[in-house]
């Protein structure tokens, strides 16, 4: 029987499986690597001819390295905080439990973007007739993504547990609802091609508060919640997320005197969990360094 694989970070991940996705990060690496060596031997080759193209010759590899770097820290790292760094961060917001977020991926994304439209740029001012507009217009395109990532830069990223419900803040939406008006906690595909858990919400329910923040974004009628910008596992989270849901007398442990372990230690959140909550989710992953 196949055993469940632990929750990806990116729907390509998903898609295609782990060691298949690190093989196409590595392989990244080392086309940037090939394209670095092929570029300065072209121009120590011939100097004199390659000398117009220099601008082109460095952006080119430069290009590569950032997309590979990228594509490596925003999938195939595993950012994940202690139970200190709950602590300290809950301490701001007393009555429950603050998992503070990360920016990474924006970040990444940001660089990446403005990596390929200077390329594009420097492409566009070094060739001549029609391919100079057609890389002109690639630039120009990219400076969607350019400032939307300026955007999302400014947002916090966030998820607040207590008692009665849940806050969360993402790229696009700053939202609150009480336990009791989530109608369902699935997986799904955030911005940025993230695997994030979709909490769907009640239709008409009275607790369900939000905000949007992101011009470009559009409504979807749920909220995101992305374990991998919260650094903690994914799995984990789902089964927390749900159990609260589900048991009403479970929330009590929410009210910040401590960090529930179920957040952070895959043996006491299996064994601490029902089946009825737990069976969904673990027939789909498993959480990181789970004994079953």
């Amino acid at each position: 029987m196949k055993q469940p694989r632990t929750m990806p970070r990116s729907a390509l991940e998903y898609a295609i499986g782990r060691p298949l996705w690190v093989a196409v990060v590595v392989l990244n690496l080392i086309l940037a690597a090939v394209a670095t060596v092929l570029c300065v031997w072209m121009y120590l080759h011939d100097t004199a001819s390659m000398r117009p193209i220099l601008g082109v010759l460095i952006a080119v590899p430069a290009l590569w390295w950032v997309i590979a770097v990228t594509l490596w820290l925003t999938t195939l790292t595993r950012r994940r905080v202690s139970a200190e760094d709950i602590s300290r961060a809950s301490a701001s917001v007393p009555g429950g439990i603050l998992l503070p977020g990360s920016k990474l991926v924006p970040a990444m994304i940001l660089v990446a973007a403005l990596a390929a439209a200077s390329t594009f740029a420097v492409a566009a001012v070094t060739v001549s007739g029609a391919w100079s507009v057609v890389w002109a217009v690639f630039a120009v395109l990219l400076l969607g993504p350019i400032v939307s990532h300026l955007i999302s830069l400014r947002q916090s990223r966030r998820l607040f547990l207590h008692p009665r419900g849940l806050g969360s803040a993402t790229f696009h939406l700053d939202a609150e609802v009480h336990w009791d008006d989530i109608l369902s906690i699935d997986v799904g595909v955030g911005m940025n091609n993230s695997i994030v858990l979709k909490v769907a919400v009640r239709p008409g329910a009275v607790s369900y508060r939000e905000r949007w923040r992101h011009p470009f974004s559009r409504r979807r009628g749920v909220i995101d919640v992305d374990p991998g910008a919260l650094g903690v596992d994914g799995t984990l989270l789902w089964l927390a997320l749900r159990l609260y849901r589900l048991e009403r007398s479970t929330r009590e442990e929410l009210r910040g005197d401590r960090v529930p372990i179920r957040l952070l230690d895959p043996r006491a959140a299996v064994a601490t969990t029902p089946q009825h909550v737990s069976a969904p989710v673990l027939s789909v992953f498993s959480p990181e360094g789970a004994i079953r």
